[in-house]
């Protein structure tokens, strides 16, 4: 036996050539595949699976019983996994799996075949913190019962949990398992990912029950896998993980496949607070804003430029625009998405900015501590790392450009501490200039004049150098761009062009210049056939007029447009107090869905699963702590679910 790692796989399947039993010709295959999988997940092999593959079971049992007392003797192991595949068959309320020299008719008992007890006790006795078993063998059902019940027992005895075990099994009791149907399935799912979204490409592991309900769907009738025991096991590992993958909207994860991993990551992490979709394919118009942005980004010694505008304006996505155009690494993405086409004069020198950061839910040493690290300036152990960036800049005389979005959506108390000590201590600085994204003030609802701009616009004004604001909501030509927006990205949908530009004409008049408007009014729209511009009063299927209702009404009407209204809203509501990247969809996120329902509904991880397939615009996915976290799209969103709650309280 070789000497055990932190993880051990002991993988057979059944070789029945030549012996009294059916033939299973993909038995022994299956085993080897399910051991180099987890071979190539650092589990060291028990031994190799063609040698006990005709062995009687007596020697099959020895084997897994020297394996058990091995990696006890050792002082025990992080994780176990035990492959069994071959024929099941049922004797005096006891399920068995046959040996190749196994009889053909019962009694199974003594050394004649394999009990699934046995199994279980080996690996109880083992030490192990964490075991599985995959048993693909006919009846398998009445096995995942017996694993259920000897761990239930064990526990019993010891007053608590032995270990962490769990049982997939390939069908149920009653049911066939068909050679090469459950290993395929199984490998295929970790290998492509899950359509239906049982899990996400931002988990590093995937749990039993969620493999489970992928198998289901795969296999559909022709059998039924079931998983018994720690159903929420992570001991399987998600080949498609990446703990440094970037945040992005159910949208553009899909969209962006077709560039490479790295462009992908690159082009997503610098515009991680937008929609790509709309920083890159769909970004329209803008001209005038653009061309002022980028002259004072290559013109000012010294100060601040806001970006400003109202809730739904498009704040985001203009500045995603920007951050990714200037990063270097985000060139191949930019040309493969036509972003380097048009006016070179809306575009910034590449390497414009020295530092790019997001504040949504930040205190103001987070944002110092992430600046000063793009900067390569070490205030790790400050006390006060806003003073010594600063500070650090200053002494050095570097002439450094920094971009911050989401002001407003800095952690609740934190906004102007982050505007006053950072952003605009950096603009004070000669050489040094910030663009700031931001409402002006928290809630959006601020009405500007010439000498009261805003609050934390207000709080970004620099004592010295320049000091520019630029209002999206003021943009006299942003009907038309709302306009060319809508028709561009109906066209796969609507190939007329006429009656595009009806739909995108009428979309643009009710959107009071708010970007976000056209995002619902196209959700809409794309659903509806073209031929509806020619019927009479169509305009009264878009959402309300964004000027008259506000936007809360427009996502009051949106959430109506779904078969159950009432769970989608309720399972996005803890979206909106989420904190840092997101929630994780298991476990928190179901159980903070039934504390806040005001229905008293009780939701679960597949409510969850659904929403996310079905409300999954309304969403961004990112990574953290090794599992998909998700928070809402936009903050108006957000605003709208937390009033609500507000409002019922």
């Amino acid at each position: 036996m070789a000497s055990r790692s932190k993880s051990s796989i002991f993988s057979l399947g059944v070789d029945y050539s030549g012996s009294i039993h059916p033939d299973l010709p993909e038995c022994p295959t299956d085993a080897e595949r399910i051991d180099q999988f987890f071979q190539g997940w650092g589990f060291t092999p028990a031994c190799d699976p063609g040698d006990l593959s005709t062995a009687d079971a007596a020697l099959i049992r020895d084997a897994i019983e020297r394996w058990s007392d091995e990696i006890r003797a050792s002082g025990g192991v992080g994780a176990l996994v035990l492959y069994l595949g071959g024929h099941g068959r049922m004797h005096l309320g006891r399920h068995y799996t046959l040996a190749a020299n196994s009889p053909a008719a019962p009694p199974y008992g003594g050394s004649k075949a394999i009990r699934a007890d046995d199994l279980v006790e080996h690996l109880l006795n083992s030490g192990a913190k964490r075991a599985l078993i995959l048993l693909d063998v006919c009846h398998a059902g009445f096995a995942a019962a017996q694993v259920q019940q000897s761990v239930a027992q064990a526990a019993a005895a010891q007053a608590g949990p032995i270990m962490d075990l769990a049982v997939l099994v390939s069908c149920l009791h009653h049911e066939k398992s068909y050679s090469g149907a459950f290993v395929d399935a199984l490998l295929c799912s970790l290998e492509q990912g899950s359509p239906q979204g049982h899990w996400k490409d931002g988990d590093e592991y995937v749990t039993l029950q969620e493999l489970r309900d992928e198998l289901r769907d795969r296999l559909q009738d022709e059998q039924c896998a079931e998983v018994a025991g720690r159903s929420g096991l992570k001991i399987v590992p998600n080949p498609r993980y990446r703990a440094d993958a970037a945040a992005r909207s159910a949208e553009a994860g899909e969209l962006l496949r077709h560039l490479a991993p790295a462009d992908r990551e690159h082009f997503l992490r610098k515009a991680a607070s937008t929609d790509a979709i709309d920083v890159g394919w769909f970004f329209t118009g803008r001209h005038r804003p653009s061309v002022r942005a980028v002259e004072w980004i290559g013109k000012a010694d010294r100060g601040v430029l806001v970006v400003t505008g109202a809730p739904g304006a498009g704040k985001s996505a203009f500045l995603g625009r920007l951050a990714v155009l200037a990063d270097r690494d985000s060139q191949s993405a930019c040309r493969t998405l036509g972003m380097l086409d048009g006016d070179p004069a809306t575009r910034p020198e590449v390497g414009a900015f020295d530092a790019v950061t997001h504040l949504k839910n930040r205190r103001v040493d987070d944002v110092a501590l992430d600046i000063a690290q793009q900067l390569g300036i070490d205030v790790a152990d400050s006390s006060s790392p806003a003073r010594d960036l600063v500070l650090a800049l200053a002494d050095s005389g570097r002439r450094v450009t920094v971009l911050a979005d989401a002001l407003d959506e800095a952690e609740r108390g934190e906004e102007e501490f982050v505007a006053r000590d950072v952003l605009r201590a950096i603009g004070n600085l000669d050489g040094c200039t910030v663009v700031v994204g931001t409402r002006r003030d928290r809630d959006g609802r601020h009405d500007a004049t010439p000498d009261d701009p805003g609050p934390l616009v207000s709080a970004l004004r620099p004592r010295g150098g320049s000091f520019q604001i630029l209002d999206l909501s003021a943009d006299p030509v942003a009907e038309d761009d709302i306009a060319q927006y809508v028709a561009d990205r109906l066209a796969d949908r609507w190939p007329d062009l006429e009656r595009r530009l009806v739909a995108a004409r009428e979309v643009a008049v009710q959107s009071s210049r708010i970007f976000l408007y056209a995002r619902f009014a196209l959700r809409v729209l794309e659903g509806l056939p073209e031929t509806v511009v020619h019927q009479l009063g169509w305009q009264d299927r878009l959402p309300s007029d964004v000027g008259a209702a506000g936007l809360h009404e427009v996502f009051a009407e949106d959430l109506q447009r779904f078969d159950d209204p009432v769970a989608i809203r309720e399972v996005l509501t803890p979206l909106a107090f989420a904190r840092g990247a997101g929630l994780p969809r298991r476990q928190v996120w179901p159980a903070l869905a039934t504390e806040l329902s005001s229905t008293g509904r009780a939701y679960r991880d597949t409510d969850i699963a659904r929403v996310i397939r079905e409300a999954g615009w309304y969403l961004t996915e990112a990574t953290e702590d090794g599992q998909a976290v998700y928070r809402l799209y936009h903050q108006a969103i957000a605003d709208y679910l937390a009033q609500a709650v507000c409002d019922a309280g």
